[in-house]
């Protein structure tokens, strides 16, 4: 898990970081995904969310 916390800390400088439009969608889609999976690893555990890492993607509408 540590790891993995490190990789989504990484994730966020490169959004911050990145050069162009594309560069940052790519890292804000990795930076979702691995909060979504922190967010998931942490439920099924039972602990709480609260603090820490979420998923600030947009959610896709209902058509699409």
């Amino acid at each position: 898990m540590n790891q993995f916390l490190f990789d989504h800390q990484l994730a966020a400088i490169k959004v911050d970081r990145s050069s162009s439009a594309d560069e940052r969608a790519q890292a804000v889609e990795l930076l979702g995904g691995r909060a979504k999976r922190i967010a998931e690893w942490r439920k099924a555990r039972g602990l709480s969310n609260l603090g820490w890492p979420h998923d600030e993607r947009a959610a896709p509408d209902k058509d699409g």
